[in-house]
């Protein structure tokens, strides 16, 4: 138990026990204890020598000498004066204890970015109406980060350890220090010893060492890189429903491999996308074996494996729409995925149903195969169409992956409006649809950095004599992140396509190309943009479109979203062409909710025609334009 250093106070469990005969120091300690509860407690107007306002003191805080507008946004932040400025002080004695206690906080911000050297002179102007408080600072010389150097614990000095460069870690040395750049790199530090076979280690100390005669900077980290460690046996916990085979062949590592974070961070990833789990935590347990391998410990929360979901949205082209889905990503306990689909709007109304059957001959290869019927009645055409595919998928690494299979393409055209001589035939095609992807966005949803590009090939081979031809399509989009504060995203995308082989009466108008509208060019009537007879489309062999966002988010729940669009459909399947390319801008709203993004877009034609585009378009939906 402490004790005072008079041996007649002891402090105890929160009680405290004084001696009956208290000695004389202890007697003025208790008399200036009083004294100053009298002064505190004497009106602020009295104790300064002059009349203050009962209300308190008014003031304003100005820091002088920063012309670092991040620096001095910083200063202001750590300002407890300055945060408290709307609040009058109770007295002038109390606010210039208020800013003085400040000098601390300054004093860390200068240090962090490098001013160790810099001075603060607190005053406050009572004689300014509201009292001013002046930070007058002195930043000197930024100091320069001027060596680097690591160190291991005392006692494994002799240990063979390869330590990166400062230039690995993201340090710069002869620039001016950064506390936030070396702690930045001390994280790259350890992550680059998980990546090397060492799963466990820890910075013993850490020493920043100022020369203030030579305005420079050494940084020594004594670290304890662990234990050098490969994988071992996967333990799985959690699983109830989902068969421990769905999750070993996400495995990305073999036993025996040196550990690796990232290929732990890696099944997370894999296992995350098979949409089976609310919860995924996978570490390394502590004790290697005879062999110098780990455990792997994962530990898995099963979500609900059946999802039903809806959706409405709203364009002035095409008018209302909505759409329902049930899904089951489970269905006989290997991963099986079944999804079925139906929506309607005015124009359109279809049916949907796809089945995935994962890890078919190959942990990375799946099977998808997927009907939909379409019953649809545009400006350019009334028809219905019915679609069958089975398509092999192969992923080759994370991002990679290519695709090929057989379909067959039933199409009946009711009544062609551009070409009524065409109306009333049923087209019958099977097609081999190929393809290769690379996708490495972060958020299929709302992708906020990474690329998405698709290369298909399909070739049509028509049935009843019907001519056959070759479809390319070329999809791509990237995702920039400009800025942090505030989020910002540019969002870019571009298609091509084209009917390669077949003569335009030979072609079903359903498998034509048409541009405009909320999907391709916004502020546009749907599918207007392109060949027209008078004024109904005729569609295209081949066409182009894009478009292009700058997405800010201005809150947590509130974004907006400039955009431009632009393209057109072709009469013909190659260039050179007589078409002209047309554009459509406009401004859109979004407020983020935990589906997804609400989406409202408001839409003109930059190129309009008469009688045929209105003044502008809006569109109403959920999830991003693309």
């Amino acid at each position: 138990m402490p004790r005072t250093s008079t041996g007649r106070r002891s402090v105890g469990h929160g009680r405290f026990r004084f001696c009956p005969f208290p000695s004389v120091s202890s007697v003025f300690r208790v008399l200036g204890f009083v004294v100053a509860l009298l002064f505190l407690s004497v009106p602020a107007g009295f104790a300064a020598g002059e009349d203050e306002p009962a209300a308190g003191v008014s003031y304003v805080v100005d820091i002088q000498g920063v012309a670092d507008s991040e620096l001095l946004s910083l200063l202001q932040e750590v300002s407890g004066t300055r945060q408290s400025q709307d609040t009058p002080s109770p007295s002038i004695f109390l606010l210039k204890t208020r800013a003085e206690s400040d000098l601390s906080a300054l004093k860390d911000v200068f240090n962090s970015r490098g001013y160790f050297a810099a001075t603060t002179v607190v005053d406050v102007d009572q004689q300014a109406t509201p009292v001013k408080v002046v930070f007058q600072v002195d930043l000197g010389e930024a100091f320069v980060l001027r060596e680097v150097r690591f160190a291991l614990p005392e006692g494994e000095e002799t240990r063979t350890v390869d330590f990166p460069s400062p230039k690995d870690l993201g340090l710069d040395v002869n620039a001016p220090f950064s506390a936030k750049a070396v702690l930045t790199a001390q994280e790259t530090l350890l992550r680059r010893f998980q990546e090397k076979g060492r799963p466990f280690p820890e910075i013993a100390d850490r020493t920043v060492t100022a020369d203030f005669a030579a305005h420079a900077v050494t940084v020594l980290w004594r670290v304890d890189p662990g234990p050098d460690a490969a994988f071992g046996e996967t333990d799985i916990e959690g699983l109830t429903d989902v068969s421990p085979a769905v999750v070993r062949r996400e495995i990305p590592w073999r036993v025996g491999q040196p550990y690796d974070i990232r290929l732990v961070e890696q099944l997370r990833t894999r296992l995350t996308a098979l949409g089976l789990f609310s919860s995924i935590e996978a570490q390394p347990g502590r004790e290697l074996d005879a062999k110098d391998r780990i455990t792997m410990v994962l530990r898995l929360l099963e979500r609900k494996h059946r999802t039903f979901k809806g959706g409405v949205d709203y364009k002035s082209d095409e008018g209302p729409g909505f759409s329902l889905g049930w899904e089951h990503r489970n269905l006989f306990g290997q991963g099986e995925r079944l999804s079925l689909s139906a929506g309607a709007s005015l124009i359109r109304q279809y049916g949907e149903a796809q089945f995935e059957l994962p890890a078919l001959w190959h942990p990375r290869q799946k099977l998808t195969s997927k009907m939909r019927y379409a019953n649809e009645e545009l400006e350019a055409y009334v028809g219905e169409n019915f679609t069958a595919t089975s398509l092999l998928r192969r992923e080759f690494g994370e991002h990679l992956s290519a695709a090929a299979g057989v379909g067959y393409r039933l199409s009946v055209v009711t009544e062609d409006k551009s070409r009524p001589w065409e109306s009333g035939k049923d087209y019958h095609f099977v097609f081999v649809p190929m393809e290769m992807a690379y996708d490495s966005r972060d958020d299929p949803l709302d992708p906020q950095k990474g690329f998405l590009t698709s290369l298909s090939l399909a070739p049509y081979a028509g049935l009843g004599g019907q001519s056959g031809f070759v479809r390319p399509e070329v999809n791509a989009a990237f995702y920039w992140r400009l800025f942090d504060s505030p989020d910002v995203i540019f969002a870019n995308r571009g298609y091509l396509g084209a009917d390669i082989g077949a003569a335009m009466e030979e072609l079903p108008s359903d498998l034509r190309f048409f541009a405009g509208g909320g999907g391709s060019i916004r502020g546009y009537p749907y599918q207007t943009v392109g060949p027209l007879r008078s004024k109904t489309p005729t569609g295209g062999r081949s066409v182009f479109t894009f478009s292009s966002e700058l997405r800010v988010r201005l809150s947590e729940y509130v974004g907006v979203v400039p955009f431009l669009d632009g393209g057109t459909a072709f009469a013909d399947a190659l260039p050179p062409y007589e078409e002209t390319l047309r554009f459509g801008a406009g401004l859109g709203l979004r407020v983020y909710t935990p589906i997804g993004p609400l989406r409202v877009d408001v839409a003109t034609p930059l190129n309009r025609r008469e009688n045929i585009d209105d003044v502008g378009q809006f569109y109403i939906s959920i999830g991003q334009a693309f």
